[in-house]
């Protein structure tokens, strides 16, 4: 089970490296949401148009990020796919794993899975399979990781 978020640098749909705790270093960061995803998986697909309404909830928050992560994939099918799709003008950074050097740092052994950090790096929830993002449930879950992740700053 991950713990804390691991070490490792992604590269982005530009070409460029990213580290993730860099975020953290930028300012107060409450929560760090880091999603695989993949355009070759179908419920990744499916689920991808709801993660992204849910994701626009948070358009006011800096203190929330969204890392989306294509594993195993091409960079050219993911940006075909992200122009189909409205995206908020929200924290995401689109990242690619093609090697799936990272995949196996965090323990992702099927896609998409979805792992929420705190203020603090240690792992408040891990979502396994496609989610239904905008119930409820979820936005409690979400409210309470805020609160917890307040707590540790």
């Amino acid at each position: 089970i991950l713990k804390r978020l691991p070490q490792g640098v992604f590269e982005t749909l530009d070409g460029k490296t990213f580290d993730p705790h860099q975020l953290y270093q930028q300012g107060p960061l409450g929560l760090l949401v880091v999603h695989y995803w993949g355009t070759w998986c179908a419920p990744c697909e499916a689920e991808l148009p709801d993660l992204l309404a849910f994701i626009k909830r948070f358009e006011n928050r800096p203190d929330v990020k969204f890392l989306l992560i294509a594993a195993n994939d091409e960079k050219r099918k993911v940006e075909k796919h992200l122009k189909s799709l409205p995206i908020p003008k929200s924290s995401i950074i689109w990242l690619l794993d093609n090697k799936n050097i990272h995949r196996a740092q965090y323990g992702t052994t099927r896609v998409p899975e979805t792992f929420v950090f705190s203020s603090d790096k240690t792992t408040l929830r891990k979502y396994v399979g496609p989610q239904e993002w905008n119930r409820p449930m979820i936005f409690q879950n979400f409210d309470e990781f805020i609160q917890i992740s307040s707590s540790k700053m």
